[in-house]
C-alpha cells in the first residue's frame, strides 16, 4: 500500500494494479471495520473520509479475479457472502470449588485428551455468519460473552435451575449455562453445589429463544453440534431446547398458552412460541445479553421481565428457601438515550437493578469486540416490595 502512495507522488487516483501482493479480502474487511470503529471512538468531530482507503475498497470490490473470487466470473462474487459461515471454537475451563463459599477457581480438565476425537469434543463450537444482516447470527456479542463468563465464575446462580434466555443469538451463553447448571458441568463432578443444593435429573432445563428464522436455524445447529460437549459435562442434550419468542406475545398472553403434548415430544425446536411461553412460565431464571438496542422493543422486553418476576413460582424445585425468581441482564452501553429509556421503563414497572462487579470475571471467550469489557453492565433484577 505504501508503494502505491510513493509511486503516485500525490496523484488523486491510486493504481492498485501495480501492487504485487494485495491484502486479502478478510484483511480489507477488518481494516474498514477497525477504521470506522476508531473514528467513532474519536467523537463527532472525526472525518470519515479517506481517499486512499476508499480507492482500495473500490478496487477490492471490482477486482474479482485478483481477489480470488469464485470461478463464475460474476462481479458480485467478490462481495462478502452473507450466507458464508465459519466456526469459532473455545476451550471452556472447569470450575472447581475453592476454599469457602465465596470463591471458585478455574482449572484445566482433570484428564487430558487421549486422542484427537476427545480433544475435538472438548471444544465448544459456535457457528457464526460474519457478513449476515441478522445481528443474531453475525457474531458472539460482547455482553453475551461476558454473561457466559460470569456464569462460569458464579455457577450457583443457575445450578439446578430451569433457565430461559431471551435473545439467545448464536447460543453461546445458553450452552455454557446448561453445563454450569448441572452437577458435573463446572463443579468438578460433585453432586451438589456450594449452596448445598443437590441437582437431580430433570431439575435442569435451559431454553434458548429468539425470533428470526436465521437465528432459530443457527441455534438448533449449534446445540446439535455441541451434544458431545454437553454430554461430557453431564448434560442431557434433550434438556437444552430452542424456540421462538416474541416478547409482546408473552407479555400480553394471560393464559400462557397450554403446552401441547406434541411440543413436549420435540425438545429441540418444539412448537415455536407456545413452547417458549410454557418454558418462561415454568422458569426460575431468565438471562439476556445485548438485547437493549432497539428503542421500539424496550417496552415489550421490560413487560416480559416484569411478568416473569411477578408470576407465581412454578418450578418443580419449589421455592424451598424463600428464594425469588431471578433475571440477569448483561448490556453493552452503546447509546445513552437507549439505555436511559430502558432504565426508565424498568422503574415504571417497579423493577430494581442491582449492578454487579466484573472484577473477578475472567476472559474466557476472546473475540473481535468493538467495545471494551468496561462498557458492559451486568445486573440482577427484582421487583420492588
Amino acid at each position: 500500500i505504501a508503494s502505491v502512495a510513493r509511486s503516485n507522488n500525490g496523484n488523486s487516483e491510486d493504481d492498485w494494479s501495480t501492487v504485487s501482493f494485495l491484502p486479502s479480502r478478510r484483511y480489507i474487511h477488518k481494516l474498514v471495520q477497525r477504521y470506522v470503529s476508531r473514528l467513532q471512538q474519536e467523537g463527532d468531530g472525526a472525518e470519515l473520509e479517506n481517499d486512499r482507503l476508499a480507492s482500495l475498497v473500490c478496487h477490492f470490490s471490482m477486482s474479482s479475479k485478483k481477489f480470488g473470487a469464485s470461478t463464475s466470473g460474476s462481479f458480485n462474487s467478490s462481495i462478502p457472502d452473507p450466507l458464508a459461515s465459519c466456526m469459532v471454537s473455545f476451550r471452556v475451563p472447569v470450575i472447581t470449588p475453592g476454599n469457602g463459599r465465596r470463591h471458585n477457581k478455574f482449572a484445566r480438565e482433570d484428564e487430558p485428551s487421549k486422542n484427537d476425537d476427545d480433544d475435538h469434543d472438548d471444544l465448544l463450537r459456535i457457528r457464526v455468519y460474519p457478513h449476515h444482516n441478522d445481528v443474531g447470527v453475525a457474531k458472539v456479542w460482547e455482553a453475551g460473552a461476558c454473561l457466559a463468563e460470569y456464569i462460569l465464575r458464579h455457577p450457583q446462580v443457575v445450578r439446578g435451575r430451569k433457565v430461559v434466555e431471551l435473545g439467545a443469538g448464536v447460543g453461546l451463553t445458553g450452552l455454557v449455562t446448561a453445563a454450569a447448571a448441572t452437577s458435573r458441568g463446572f463443579s468438578g463432578g460433585r453432586g451438589d453445589g456450594e449452596d448445598g443444593r443437590v441437582v437431580e435429573k430433570g431439575d435442569v432445563f435451559v431454553h434458548l429463544t429468539d425470533y428470526t428464522e436465521a437465528c432459530m436455524e443457527n441455534m438448533v445447529y449449534n446445540v446439535e453440534v455441541n451434544e458431545s460437549w454437553l454430554k461430557r459435562r453431564g448434560v442431557d442434550p434433550a434438556s437444552v431446547t430452542v424456540g421462538t419468542l416474541e416478547w409482546s406475545e408473552y407479555a400480553q398472553n394471560e393464559n400462557n398458552m397450554v403446552f401441547s403434548q406434541t411440543a413436549e415430544s420435540n425438545p429441540v425446536y418444539g412448537s415455536h412460541g407456545a413452547n417458549s411461553i410454557h418454558a418462561l412460565s415454568n422458569a426460575d431464571v431468565i438471562l439476556a445479553a445485548d438485547v437493549v438496542y432497539d428503542v421500539h422493543s424496550i417496552p415489550d422486553l421490560v413487560s416480559t421481565v416484569c411478568k416473569f418476576l411477578s408470576s407465581p413460582w412454578k418450578s418443580t424445585n419449589g421455592n424451598q428457601n424463600g428464594e425469588e425468581k431471578r433475571a440477569i441482564f448483561a448490556t453493552t452501553f452503546r447509546n445513552q438515550t437507549t439505555f436511559g429509556l430502558f432504565e426508565k421503563e424498568l422503574d415504571k414497572k417497579g423493577i430494581i437493578c442491582d449492578y454487579l462487579s466484573l472484577d473477578d470475571v475472567p476472559f474466557v471467550f476472546p473475540c473481535y469486540f468493538r467495545q471494551p469489557r468496561s462498557d458492559v453492565r451486568l445486573c440482577t433484577m427484582k421487583l420492588k416490595r
